[in-house]
């Protein structure tokens, strides 16, 4: 499982709660990359604001976890170890091209589950042709200065960024089509939630959940 939890910098919303959960397939785990693919159709759990269009951050009960599908893309996610980013490589269903999404955030963390991630809101989008654009600026600036995201992890954010826009302009791999061919073997079965007993306790955070720091 690739877990995302809620992570309050501030401290007053206590410990991370689980928002995120997507089952993946592992492609690649080594030196170079860990490699996850999340096919399309694949089922999740996503947290969903209980006031429809409220800006991102939720705090504490303004948001439930629903049950979810990643239905509009087969993704790709490539992490370069210690990395604070994730590089998605993005297909339609059917398999054409999108280009790549850039996910700011901390560096994947291994879990008992799977990997955990936490996400940093700031996000790049990258077209098929490599022009590239901003996304969620806003949600990113929010957070940071209601204390959501501290000021030292915001600027490790802000790098990783600025880093990730001069891969792109250079066609640094991922972005010098080297992935855009690739497939998975067809023998893959869809992967799936866990058994409810399962996912109750993934959805717990304990003292074995650290990120590396929390």
């Amino acid at each position: 499982m690739y877990r995302g939890p809620h992570v309050d910098d501030s401290g007053l919303s206590g410990p991370p709660s689980i928002c995120d959960v997507r089952p993946t397939t592992v492609v690649e785990d080594s030196a170079r990359f860990v490699a996850l693919f999340l096919a399309a159709g694949t089922p999740t759990l996503m947290p969903r604001p209980r006031q429809p269009g409220s800006p991102k951050p939720w705090g504490p009960g303004e948001w439930d976890l629903v049950p979810g599908t990643w239905s509009r893309w087969n993704t790709l996610l490539l992490h370069r170890p210690g990395e604070w980013r994730a590089t998605w490589v993005q297909w339609s269903p059917s398999w054409e091209f999108l280009g790549w999404y850039v996910n700011v955030q901390e560096p994947l963390w291994r879990a008992r589950w799977g990997f955990d991630f936490r996400d940093l809101q700031l996000d790049i989008l990258v077209g098929a042709d490599g022009s590239w654009q901003w996304k969620d600026q806003e949600d990113f600036a929010r957070s940071t200065e209601s204390g959501l995201i501290r000021d030292e992890v915001a600027k490790e954010a802000q790098a990783a960024a600025a880093a990730a826009v001069a891969a792109i302009e250079a066609r640094d791999e991922p972005f010098d089509g080297s992935w855009e061919k690739w497939r998975p073997p067809a023998r893959w079965p869809l992967p799936g939630l866990p058994n409810a007993t399962e996912l109750a306790s993934a959805l717990r955070w304990s003292a074995e959940d650290s990120l590396g720091r929390y």
